[in-house]
């Protein structure tokens, strides 16, 4: 797979974690996350270093921090004296996760309703408007998933700036990618379905209306549901006869 630079939409982690990570590394790990959010990984394919310097172009070791990183973050798992996979979550655990997933994201949007400005929301209207439509045009799942993806992280990092919470949004910034490692793992695409259109007009309203609870039941209602059928699939699949 060809080495891309990570998206700009991307909600980041904590600054911190950046600023600990050598360039190459933090370059390193861009590209996998991205390779294993929008790319043909599943769960169980091996990840050879060697090949993985290669597409990037550096030694083993920039690979090897962000293979480590991930590892801790939970999307790869490292076995010693055999090699790194893509993991396989667990569908209790990711059910939990989602679960802490509505309870931080929730608050966040509750306070980006409640804290918006007349300014931010005339560039709140602006965006909704120009996802919806490039969304429109974007075509079937199968051609434009990231673009999928892209729109949801762009909708969402607008109400974290709107929130002004920029503790509660660093911890909230984090989840963003396991909740979409987690959806692909188990449905294999990140495309938008009528429950995530709904939840995103309900949010609109919401912070329009300067409405913090009706924010907050959207989001939080919606990540629930999403969680739910995540870990109901992903029971499914370890049933599943190989």
């Amino acid at each position: 797979m060809p080495a891309q630079p990570a998206t700009v939409f991307t909600i980041r982690p904590s600054r911190r974690v950046a600023a600990r990570t050598p360039p190459l590394a933090q370059g390193a790990y861009a590209h996998l996350i991205q390779q294993l959010l929008e790319g043909d990984f599943k769960p169980g394919d091996r990840l050879s270093v060697v090949e993985l310097a290669e597409q990037l172009q550096c030694s083993r070791v920039p690979v090897m921090e962000a293979l480590k990183r991930l590892d801790t973050e939970g999307f790869v798992e490292i076995i010693p004296q055999v090699g790194c996979r893509v993991a396989r979550p667990q569908a209790t655990e990711v059910q939990d996760f989602f679960e802490l997933f509505a309870a931080v994201e929730g608050c966040v949007t509750r306070l980006a309703a409640a804290r918006r400005t007349a300014a931010d929301l005339g560039a709140f209207k602006v965006l909704c408007r120009r996802l919806d439509r490039d969304l429109k045009v974007a075509g079937p799942p199968a051609a434009c998933d990231p673009q999928y993806r892209r729109a949801n992280l762009e909708f969402h990092t607008l109400i974290h700036r709107l929130a002004r919470a920029p503790l509660a949004c660093a911890v909230a910034a984090g989840m963003w990618d396991r909740s979409d490692f987690f959806i692909k793992v188990a449905f294999g695409s990140l495309y938008f379905g009528r429950r995530v259109r709904q939840s995103h007009l309900a949010i609109r309203r919401a912070i329009v209306a300067g409405d913090p609870e009706a924010a907050q039941a959207a989001i939080a209602g919606q990540l629930r549901e999403v969680g739910r059928a995540v870990a109901t699939r992903l029971t499914l699949m370890a049933q599943a006869p190989t």
